[in-house]
C-alpha cells in the first residue's frame, strides 16, 4: 500500500498585512487557488495524497470565500489556535493527521507558480526513504561576502550553494517533534540541520520563486500565459 501523504498550505495571520499574497488575482485566479490546483493536480492525482489549508482564525472566513469562488470548497480547512503564526498553522494541520499519514509536505502561499512536477519529485524522494526533502536550484549569480561596512571581502564558491524552495517534505513524526520543540517561528530546514537529520535535495523549478504581490502580478500573468500556450 502506498504510504499516505499530506500537503499543508499554511495561511498565517501575517498574510493580513498583505492580503494580495493570497487573494489578489493573476492568470484568472488567486494565488491561493494556483497553489491548491497545483497540489491537487487532477491529471496527476494520487489518492494517497491529501490537501490541508491551515489558516489563522482571523482569516478563515476570507479563505473559505476564496475557495468557494474558485470551486475548491471540498479542500479541507483547519483553523489554527493561538496567534495564528505559521507554526500555529502547521501544528493545527499535523494535529488532524491520522496514523496512516507517513509524510507531510509544507507549501508556501508566496510561491504559487511552483509546478506539480516539483511536488511529485518531493513525494517520490520521500517514498524512496529520505527523511527530509527540499527542492532547490543551483546559484547562478556571483556571490560576495561583505564586512560590517558593506565592503566586499571575498567571493563565495557558488558551486556549494543552493536556493531552497517549496514544497518541503518531512516524515510526519519528525515534523511533529520539530514543532513541539519550536520556541519561535519554526524553520524546518534549520531544525533538520540542528537535529542532524539528513536533508535530500531534488531539482527545483525556476518558476517557484516568491512572488511579491501585487507588484509581480504582470510577471505571473506572463508565466501562466506561457504555460497555457505550451499545452496547446
Amino acid at each position: 500500500m502506498t504510504p499516505g501523504c499530506a500537503v499543508v498550505l499554511p495561511i498565517p495571520a501575517s498574510i493580513a498585512a498583505n492580503r494580495s499574497a493570497a487573494f489578489s488575482r493573476f492568470g484568472g485566479s488567486a494565488p491561493l487557488a494556483h497553489c491548491l490546483n497545483t497540489i491537487i493536480a487532477p491529471r496527476r492525482r494520487d489518492r494517497a495524497v491529501q490537501t490541508i489549508v491551515a489558516v489563522a482564525d482571523s482569516l478563515i472566513t476570507d479563505v473559505q470565500a476564496s475557495l468557494a469562488a474558485h470551486g475548491l470548497s471540498a479542500v479541507r480547512v483547519v483553523a489554527a489556535d493561538g496567534d495564528g503564526t505559521r507554526t500555529d498553522c502547521l501544528n493545527a494541520a499535523v494535529a488532524i493527521l491520522g496514523d496512516s499519514t507517513l509524510h507531510v509536505l509544507i507549501h508556501d502561499i508566496h510561491r504559487p507558480l511552483a509546478s506539480a512536477d516539483v511536488r511529485d519529485r518531493v513525494i517520490h524522494s520521500l517514498r524512496q526513504g529520505n527523511d527530509v526533502v527540499v527542492p532547490a536550484l543551483a546559484m547562478v549569480d556571483s556571490v560576495k561576502a561583505v564586512n560590517s561596512v558593506g565592503a566586499v571581502t571575498r567571493t563565495v564558491d557558488r558551486g556549494v550553494l543552493r536556493s531552497a524552495q517549496f514544497p518541503r517534505g518531512f516524515l510526519t513524526d519528525q515534523l511533529e517533534r520539530g514543532l513541539k520543540s519550536a520556541v519561535a517561528d519554526f524553520d524546518e530546514i534549520d531544525y533538520a540541520l540542528r537535529s542532524k537529520i539528513p536533508v535530500t535535495i531534488v531539482d527545483g523549478d525556476p518558476d517557484a520563486f516568491p512572488l511579491d504581490m501585487p507588484r509581480d502580478a504582470r510577471l505571473a500573468d506572463a508565466i501562466v500565459a506561457c504555460r497555457r500556450a505550451d499545452r496547446r
